[in-house]
Order: structure tokens, then sequence, then C-alpha cells
């Protein structure tokens, strides 16, 4: 197998010369004479570039970092998708972190982002939280990589931080004021943590909404970012003596699990109880009846 040596020595330059072209470099440029030679000596040669150094020489990998809420929602998943398919063409690749949104889980993910020098970080969803301490190690971050932080679906960003916004609050007054139309006024509410900001803001949104047209929240129930999490909160709701007449599940994933809930206590939707999500996640195209939710 052909060294790097061998390159310098076939396109006549020094072996700093032939890493300067083959890995780069974040300081110096090569002419580009010498760099047409040393890219001919390589493919003669069959010389392949070793990864790591090229990382170490332009100051930073080929790793996009990606930080979701929960792998085994499928809102997350679409996204993960989504990225790995963009970063497969510029020949990147994928790292990809969970994250609960807190300060301590954020700060995490941006030092293991800042150890393995990543060209992105993207947060998705209610993956970060804005704090000081969250605000300067993305300016650390920015600074010691030179590499952008972005987020999906988040808002209050600090500046350093490119968003690409969903009004998660103006949605969800939307779906309230549908609901209210369909005469449904008596609402509880499944969220997950108020840490997680698209929850918070798709629960503020609703309730309000539901509030100034004269309904009732009967009460927000908080349980874990998944399909169990609908389904215990569920439970809790229909344990009641009277049932409300509508549940909104901030996010689709939850959705799910309450369906399944409600199914399993012989209960009808939507002749019982009315149920309405948010994300309209692809596996709803199989959920009978169909869910309302948000695109």
């Amino acid at each position: 197998m052909a060294t790097l040596s061998d390159v310098a020595v076939r396109a006549g330059g020094s072996l700093a010369t032939a890493s300067r072209v083959l890995n780069g470099s974040a300081q110096r440029v090569v002419g580009p004479e010498l760099r047409e030679r040393v890219a001919a000596a390589a493919a003669e040669l069959g010389y392949v570039p070793n990864k790591a150094a090229q990382a170490m020489a332009r100051g930073r990998t080929d790793v996009v970092s990606l930080v979701v809420g929960s792998i085994a929602d499928p809102y997350f998943s679409s996204i993960v998708a989504g990225v790995s398919r963009e970063t497969q063409s510029h020949d990147l690749r994928v790292t990809i972190s969970e994250s609960d949104g807190s300060e301590k889980s954020t700060l995490a993910v941006i030092a293991n982002a800042s150890s393995q020098q990543a060209r992105a970080l993207i947060f998705a969803g209610g993956a970060i939280t804005s704090t000081p301490a969250v605000t300067r190690a993305i300016s650390d971050f920015t600074t010691h990589t030179g590499s952008p932080v972005l987020a999906i679906g988040a808002t209050n960003l600090p500046p350093e931080i490119k968003g690409i916004g969903v009004d998660d609050r103006a949605a969800a007054e939307d779906l309230a004021g549908m609901m209210v139309k369909f005469g449904y006024h008596d609402i509880s509410v499944i969220a997950t943590s108020p840490i997680v900001l698209a929850s918070q803001l798709r629960t503020e949104g609703f309730t309000e909404a539901i509030r100034k047209a004269g309904g009732t929240v009967r009460e927000i129930v908080e349980t874990p970012l998944s399909r169990q999490g609908g389904i215990d909160a569920m439970n809790h709701i229909l344990a009641s003596p009277t049932r409300p007449q509508l549940v909104f599940a901030t996010a689709d994933v939850m959705a799910v699990g309450a369906l399944a809930a409600v199914r399993t206590a012989g209960v009808k939707i939507p002749g019982d109880i009315a149920l309405c999500g948010f994300d309209d996640i692809p596996t709803l195209a199989d959920i009978v009846p169909g869910l309302t939710t948000v695109h």
C-alpha cells in the first residue's frame, strides 16, 4: 500500500507539501502546479488519505454531530434520516446523541461535539435549552472548531445558533381553535417535561386558546416522551370519575400510546373521548381511526 512519503517522492515535493494537498491545511496553501503533481502521483500510486490525518490537518473532522430528544420517536427518526442522506452526499458522517433538553444534558453533547472537532452541531426539536452556561459553551465550540451550531424547531435561541423555526405555540393555538369549533371545551393535556421547549410551547398555545374560548383545562399530565408514556398518562386520565371531552398529546408518539390505552379500556374514540396530537409522524398512516394532528 502506498504511503504519503511515496506520493511525495513521486511528485518531487516534500512530505509536508503532500500532506497539505491530500489532507488539507488550516493555515498553508499549495500552488496549483504542485497541487496537480501531488494529486496525479496519489492517483498513480493508489494512495488512500488517512481520515484522522485529514482531521488533524484541517482542525476539524468529517463528523456532523446530531442531537435529538428521543431516537425512538418517529419525529426525530425522520430528521435523522434526512440529515444522514444529506451528509452522505457531502462525504460526511453523522454521530447521534440523545438529550432531554436540560442544561446538564445540553452541555454534555456540546462538549462531546467539541472533542470530536465536529464539522457542525445540530439540535433537533426540544434537545436544547437556552441558559447562560449553554450560550458560553456554544460560543466556545464555534471559536474552537470554526463550525456552525444549528437548531431545528427551536425558538428563543442564542445569536450563535442558526435556527430552522417551527412556531409550535401558534400551531397549537390553531389546533385548539379547530377543536373548539368541533364542540370540545373540556380538555386534558398529555405533555412531556416542561424543560423540553417544543412541548412547553405546544402546551401553552393549546391551553391558552382553550381558556380564551371559555373552555376548561382539567389537568396537564407530564410523562416521558414515548408510547409507554402516552399509555400511562391516558390510564391516569381514564381513572378519573368523569372523563374530559378531549385529550391533546403534545407529540404523536404519546398520542399513539394514549390511543392504545383507550382501546384496552374499552372506551370508544371519538364517541366517548376525543384525541389529537402534534407532528404528523409516518406511523399515523396505519392508525385507525385517523388521528387529528399538526403536520
